[in-house]
């Protein structure tokens, strides 16, 4: 199915003020995970973008977890939706949602990349070592996906999937 324009509008831009902010929303229906909504904001004034995609469906609650042993596992296809907690217990790593947690699709390579990104400054010398070395594929480490929407993925053959 090809996404259906649901909304779209000129707003205010929560950056520059400026009523240039073009509001896309679609309705998209994803095999094997229902209807989403995809929300596209883009500023004509100063570029600010934002993407988001937001599930419309829920379905079991499920705990994805996979070990990444080699560094091609990094490479591993990752779907988190905006319901879900990540959990690392190897580098000590714990991602809950919240209010403002958007959907992502990426690599496992892509969410360790988020994850130093949101730790920023925050980020202790020795914990940001273990988790460029994890991103780096120098180090084991298994990812677990908490998922009450039942809606993210992890596309291996290895992932582990059992019902919270």
């Amino acid at each position: 199915m090809e996404p259906q324009l649901l909304y779209e509008g000129k707003h205010k831009c929560p950056i520059c003020h400026a009523d240039q902010m073009i509001i896309r929303e679609y309705l998209y229906e994803a095999p094997n995970v229902g209807k989403l909504e995809l929300s596209f904001w883009e500023c004509q004034s100063c570029g600010y973008r934002l993407r988001d995609v937001k599930p419309l469906e829920f379905l079991t609650p499920i705990k994805l977890e996979l070990k990444v042993e080699k560094e091609e596992d990094l490479g591993t296809i990752v779907y988190r939706s905006a319901f879900a907690d990540i959990i690392i217990p190897e580098l000590e790593i714990e991602v809950t949602a919240g209010e403002a947690y958007q959907g992502v699709l990426t690599t496992i390579e892509g969410i360790l990349e988020i994850i130093l990104d949101q730790l920023g400054d925050n980020c202790k010398e020795e914990k940001c070592k273990k988790l460029e070395d994890a991103k780096n594929g120098k180090i084991p480490f298994t990812l677990i996906i908490n998922d009450e929407s039942g809606l993210s993925f992890i596309q291996s053959e290895k992932v582990k999937i059992t019902q919270l």
